[in-house]
C-alpha cells in the first residue's frame, strides 16, 4: 500500500481519490468498485481474521477514506481514526505513506453540519474520540478534529512517512508528489457525492425503509 488518508470526511477525499487515479495511483474511496464492498469493513475483517489490513483490497494501491457510518444498516466503523489500526498497518506496510489530509476544523465541523444527516449519524454512533450523543454541537465537533489531528502529530512525531498536508493550500500537488516519489497531475477541489448517489449506485435503495430511518 502506497497511501493511507487518515484525516476526516468533507476533506478533499473526492479530489485527493481522482489526482491519484489520474497520476497512475490505483485508489479506493469508502467502498471497492467492482464489489461494493466498505473499505472499513474489508479492513477490519482482515485485521481480526490475522491478516495484512489491506489484505481484502487486492490492487489497492491507496485508501482516501475508510469511514463509513450508517446507523440503519449497523454499520458505524472508522480504521482512519483507530490508532490500534494505524499501528497494524504501519507494522504491516512500514513505507505506507500516512497521509493527515488537514482541513481547517471549523470549516470541517461546518461541512459535516451541512452536508445531509452527517451529523445526525455521527451523535447517534460511538466513533473514536466522539461517545455517542456527543457531536450535536458544533464546538463539539470541532474539539473531535483538534484532538485528532493533535493525537496523529503526537503518535507519528518521529515517523518518516507520515505527512501532514494542508488540503486547501496551493501546493497540494507538489508536496504531495514529493511525499509518494511521483508527479501528482489533476488536483482540483471536487464536490463529494451525495450519501444518496453512493448507496443507488452499489443497489442499496431496495432496503427502503431501512435507508429512510437514516433521515430521522
Amino acid at each position: 500500500m502506497k497511501l493511507m488518508a487518515i484525516g476526516f470526511p468533507k476533506s478533499g477525499t473526492t479530489s485527493l481519490t481522482r489526482a491519484l487515479f489520474k497520476s497512475g495511483v490505483t485508489p479506493v474511496h469508502w467502498r471497492t468498485l467492482k464489489e461494493g464492498h466498505f473499505v472499513g469493513v474489508q479492513m477490519y475483517r482482515a485485521l481480526y481474521s490475522g491478516k495484512d489490513p489491506f489484505a481484502l483490497l487486492p490492487g489497492v494501491e491507496a485508501v482516501t477514506q475508510a469511514d463509513v457510518c450508517i446507523p440503519s444498516l449497523k454499520l458505524n466503523l472508522w480504521p482512519n481514526l483507530d490508532f490500534a489500526m494505524l499501528s497494524a498497518i504501519r507494522r504491516s506496510h512500514p513505507t505506507c505513506l500516512l497521509l493527515l489530509n488537514y482541513r481547517n476544523p471549523e470549516a470541517i465541523a461546518d461541512s459535516i453540519i451541512k452536508w445531509e444527516d452527517l451529523q445526525q449519524r455521527l451523535t447517534v454512533s460511538d466513533i473514536p474520540g466522539l461517545p455517542r450523543t456527543i457531536g450535536r454541537k458544533r464546538g463539539e465537533l470541532i474539539t473531535w478534529i483538534e484532538n485528532h489531528f493533535d493525537a496523529c502529530r503526537r503518535f507519528f512525531a518521529n515517523d518518516e512517512h507520515f505527512v501532514e498536508i494542508d488540503i486547501e493550500s496551493p501546493n497540494v500537488a507538489e508536496r504531495l508528489g514529493a511525499a509518494l516519489g511521483i508527479k501528482i497531475v489533476g488536483w482540483a477541489n471536487h464536490k463529494a457525492r451525495t450519501l444518496d448517489d453512493e448507496l443507488a449506485q452499489m443497489g442499496l435503495t431496495e432496503l427502503g425503509p431501512n435507508l429512510r430511518d437514516i433521515r430521522k
